[in-house]
């Protein structure tokens, strides 16, 4: 950098010599165009002059010639040649040449053969008026410079004369009888003209350069001092920056990750440590701000709520970091009951509630915030504190976002038992304790049997732990996959063993996780499940919730579409409870909607759940798609949803779920009754 700096660049004497050579030039060309533009004045004049000089001549004596005298066209032949051929006044006359045509057709032994000077004469006859024609060209090797000049009769004695010639009346005084034509040959003084110019331009080109070369060296010293200044200030510059970017984020310039933890470190240090809270902020719903409303409107966004955590914190002891994307954190001190952690968090609370204006956009942040006191956690470590917090922000989000929780036992235990079920999960899944369960969908209209849903089940150290519970903390390690895969292997087994076993169509239908279609090869998963199975793709139904339709939507309609060529079939499971979007109904292309229990608990005839489920199985069965009913529990529920044939439902009315041995009993079941009213219909 300091060899860079301290002498000028090579490039600036190219300048100074290109400058040098871009302003001679423009000189010289200056010079050039003066020269010629007055060398073509003088010529020009002196060309008229030649002809005026000759014309007054001609006419004096053709106004006293003597008897037997030549007439005056004669006269001025013998005139033009004697001057054209004559070596006296040296080089100017040598290249300068006049003749005098006459009109074409009308001429007396000078005759014009350049049909373009033969026109211009023409010109000349139809306006005598007309100025005189100045010409400049290249013809041969040399520059010829022109004058054509018109010849007008303005004596009774050359009207005469050229008449007699003539033997008609052709002429009067004032017609036109041909042109003078002067032309000089230029070259030379084209020459003279480039030659001076040229030597205009090198004697501009060194001066101009002499004075360029002068300044440049003359400043080579305050531009060596002023590199060595600017070089330190970089130098400066650039620790303080490398220093801030180490430890600040450049967009918020609150401090980074690596400060906080530092900080934490030094303030668990501390006696006071018991004293010591963090609490862990992350937006609500801001990822749809980017979406919607585009990135920079987010990073606006998170300088906003950057500056709006600092005023929060400006009166007690702590730190505000931003640990990255849309989550902040802060250790502060707590030393009396302002400084609760209840009152900072709902002083955040309050300070984001103020909208903010970004363009033509009006953002009204919120945030979830969790909390955890070092005296309410039972470790040494300080990363455990985050933990705590985070899982209290957990919390926070699952009791519907912009509020805030603080960390206790409740919230303690739960991460114990998070923990232990999210360590002995996967195996679990990989052994086989998980199992499934079948509860069976009837028709409506006569309870004929249409399938079962496949649902899992966990027993673990004597607790039968929630498929809610499990399937969310699979989802959160990254094992909801392989129990989603597990389930549809041992439901496509049992379908198709059961098959053989009753000779009964036994359909079934599995639910897949929003992180499972987020598996690249899902597609070959499920056709490889098929394959080892033996399970018909006509007998598979795929059911997807809303939220993973929507979150995967154009993945999860490119892994269905092509399933659905091969003939498995795809439903849309509780519907009515996410975004309900009649859209999405027309772009994925379900072959059933599952319509969620919460329309039929509250069911009553004739009130809003009952008209509205009837609308929704209306609007399902006119785009030809088939509708099960979920949560059905009483004769009245049943009664209330009946409609068309094909209406499905399922529910504790029916049957619930069924442990593998009692699924094939109800399937015994059926085949029995099949088998008897075959009899008696016999």
């Amino acid at each position: 950098m300091q060899d860079h700096l301290a002498e000028p660049k090579g490039s600036d004497g190219r300048k100074s010599l290109i400058g040098a050579v871009l302003a001679a030039s423009l000189t010289a060309v200056g010079y050039f165009l003066i020269a010629w533009t007055e060398e073509k004045s003088v010529n020009e004049r002196e060309r008229l002059q030649l002809i005026e000089m000759t014309n007054s001549f001609v006419s004096v004596f053709s106004q006293n010639r003597g008897e037997g005298a030549p007439v005056p066209a004669t006269f001025r032949r013998l005139g033009i040649e004697h001057f054209s051929n004559s070596d006296q006044n040296g080089n100017a006359k040598k290249s300068t040449s006049v003749r005098m045509p006459g009109r074409p057709g009308l001429e007396l032994s000078t005759t014009e053969h350049d049909a373009r000077l033969g026109s211009i004469i023409e010109n000349f006859v139809a306006n005598p008026t007309a100025p005189p024609v100045h010409e400049y060209g290249f013809e041969g090797n040399r520059l010829i410079g022109r004058t054509v000049l018109p010849s007008i009769a303005n004596n009774e004695s050359c009207v005469s004369c050229h008449n007699d010639a003539l033997q008609i009346d052709s002429y009067k005084i004032g017609d036109v009888m041909g042109a003078y034509i002067v032309e000089r040959d230029l070259t030379a003084n084209l020459i003279d003209d480039i030659k001076y110019s040229g030597l205009w331009f090198l004697s501009s080109f060194l001066f101009l350069w002499f004075l360029a070369s002068r300044e440049r060296n003359h400043n080579i010293n305050v531009l060596r001092l002023e590199a060595r200044v600017h070089i330190e200030k970089m130098k400066s510059e650039s620790d303080a920056k490398e220093k801030f970017l180490l430890s600040h984020d450049t967009l918020t310039g609150l401090p980074n990750r690596k400060v906080f933890n530092d900080y934490l470190c030094d303030a668990l240090g501390s006696d006071q440590k018991k004293l010591l809270n963090a609490a862990l902020i992350d937006l609500d719903d801001f990822k749809s701000v980017n979406d919607t409303m585009g990135h920079a409107a987010g990073d606006a966004l998170l300088e906003e709520v950057a500056l709006r955590l600092k005023k929060c914190l400006q009166n007690e002891t702590g730190i505000v970091a931003r640990l990255g994307g849309d989550e902040f954190a802060i250790v502060w001190d707590t030393a009396s009951y302002s400084n609760e952690p209840d009152a900072l968090a709902q002083r955040i609370l309050n300070e984001m509630a103020k909208p903010m204006e970004f363009e033509k956009w009006v953002i009204t942040p919120k945030c979830s915030i969790g909390i955890a006191t070092w005296a309410n956690i039972q470790s040494s470590a300080p990363s455990d504190l985050l933990k705590s917090a985070d899982a209290a922000l957990y919390v926070a989000k699952g009791r519907g976002k912009n509020t805030y929780q603080l960390f206790d036992r409740a919230i303690d235990d739960s991460i114990i038992r998070q923990n232990k079920i999210a360590a002995r999960l996967p195996m679990s899944i990989r052994e086989g304790d998980l199992r499934i369960v079948m509860q069976p969908k009837v028709l409506l209209h006569d309870g004929s049997f249409k399938g079962f849903e496949t649902l899992s089940r966990w027993h673990l150290n004597g607790e039968d732990i929630s498929p809610d519970e499990f399937v969310s903390v699979a989802e959160n390690t990254g094992a909801v996959r392989d129990l989603d895969l597990r389930v549809l292997r041992e439901a496509a087994s049992f379908s198709t063993k059961q098959e053989e076993e009753t000779g009964l169509d036994v359909p079934i239908a599995v639910n897949l996780s929003a992180k499972t279609f987020r598996s690249g090869s899902l597609l070959e998963d499920i056709q490889d499940v098929l394959w080892e199975t033996g399970l018909r793709p006509d007998r598979l139904t795929l059911e997807v919730t809303e939220t993973a339709a929507i979150e995967n939507w154009k993945h999860v309609q490119e892994v269905l579409g092509k399933l659905r060529e091969i003939g498995v079939r795809s439903a849309l499971d509780d519907f009515g409870t996410g975004y309900s979007s009649l859209a999405y109904l027309l772009r994925m292309k379900f072959d059933e909607i599952k319509i969620d229990r919460e329309f039929v608990r509250d069911i009553e005839p004739n009130n809003d759940n009952h008209k509205l489920l009837q609308r929704i199985a209306e609007l399902a069965e006119s785009l030809d798609v088939e509708l099960i009913i979920e949560g059905l529990e009483t004769e009245q529920q049943v009664e209330l949803v009946q409609g068309g044939p094909d209406r499905i439902g399922q529910g504790y009315y029916f049957s619930r779920p069924l442990e593998l041995d009692d699924a094939r009993a109800y399937l015994d079941d059926i085949v029995s009754m099949q088998a008897r009213n075959a009899r008696s219909s016999a």
